[in-house]
């Protein structure tokens, strides 16, 4: 089969990046002739085997119109037996929404908003449109598939949950006591795992954190004001290390489709605490793993501190129902159905 994949980047930087590349490799090891339409591919990437690449221009400073009408243009010209698009371009038969509703995501971080961007308006008439176009959306939470249908009208939604690297992320006690002794750390760890430090609701971990515990803080945003218990470590290559290391990921999002950080969470065995504003809190398997407020995930640090290391063989087991090949193949069905 012969398969158009579309998005604005080829990089494993990003939840919905990541999905692109695995879901690329899968198609190719299940023997389809692979096809990439992007604008940028990070440089280790350019020779993926069976991975052919057409790059789509984008011209400042109105780059998603450019890269829309780049798209259009290229799927005019070839001709495909599936196309299926990841972002904000037209033309899919099957498009995967993995960032769920931009309205959605507006609406919950900043209610009170009274002023929308120029580019905020323009992000969401391009999200209707895709949605609008494609035969089949897939969401990847039952949140991101009701945004699609009451923000954007979807005809058609599928919900496939994200898949999780189970050989990547997993226990092991060596890597743990080797980076917290190079950390310099004794007690318990909160893992905030996230870029965009509002959106993720840092300020509530940061209110969340019992005496004695550190936070480790790991992605990009502004400088942002915080207690001596709290270690900015920036961007972190290998976040697998730091989940492996922590004793709690904490992450209290304002608005999330399904972060891909909680079940990498769980896959190392520890748990994730999260918001009933994160689709991954559907898969979450203990009730007090959820919460609101500071006080909640207060609660939540202390009940797993409590239960220490007996979560370990729940947490994993939650983890390995939602592998990525089971996401892909499911993909893949709904993308030979919307194709016919």
């Amino acid at each position: 089969m012969k398969v158009a994949l579309v998005h604005r980047r080829f990089t494993t930087h990003g939840g919905t990046e990541r999905y692109l590349v695995g879901f690329a490799r899968w198609l190719v090891a299940e023997g389809h002739d692979v096809h990439v339409l992007c604008n940028e591919v990070r440089a280790d990437l350019q020779g993926e085997p069976g991975i052919v690449f057409e790059h789509l221009p984008m011209l400042r400073p109105a780059k998603l119109l450019s890269l829309w009408a780049a798209a259009s243009s290229a799927l005019g010209r070839a001709s495909y037996d599936a196309v299926m698009g990841f972002g904000r371009t037209p033309g899919h038969q099957l498009f995967r929404a993995g960032g769920g509703s931009h309205v959605a995501a507006l609406r919950r971080t900043n209610p009170i908003r009274r002023w929308i961007s120029p580019e905020d308006w323009v992000e969401m008439a391009m999200d209707r449109a895709a949605v609008r176009s494609a035969r089949v959306c897939i969401a990847n939470s039952a949140l991101g598939a009701r945004g699609l249908v009451e923000d954007y009208g979807a005809a058609r939604v599928e919900v496939v949950y994200n898949g999780v690297d189970l050989r990547r992320f997993r226990p092991d006690p060596r890597v743990r006591a080797e980076l917290r002794a190079e950390l310099g750390v004794t007690g318990p760890v909160a893992l905030f795992l996230g870029t965009g430090f509002h959106r993720k609701g840092l300020d509530t971990a940061i209110a969340a954190l019992p005496l004695g515990w550190t936070l480790w803080v790991a992605g990009k945003d502004r400088p942002w004001k915080a207690p001596a218990c709290v270690r900015f470590l920036g961007p972190w290559a290998d976040p697998e290390r730091l989940l492996q290391a922590a004793d709690v990921m904490i992450l209290p999002t304002r608005y999330d489709p399904f972060a891909n950080a909680c079940l990498e969470a769980l896959a190392s065995g520890i748990p994730a605490l999260t918001t009933p504003d994160n689709g991954a809190a559907e898969v979450l398997p203990a009730p007090w793993m959820v919460a609101s407020d500071a006080a909640g995930f207060r609660d939540g640090l202390l009940r797993a501190e409590a239960e220490g290391g007996s979560l370990r063989d729940a947490c994993r087991a939650t983890a390995e129902r939602f592998t990525t090949n089971a996401s892909y193949t499911r993909a893949f069905a709904l993308l030979q159905e919307a194709s016919r």
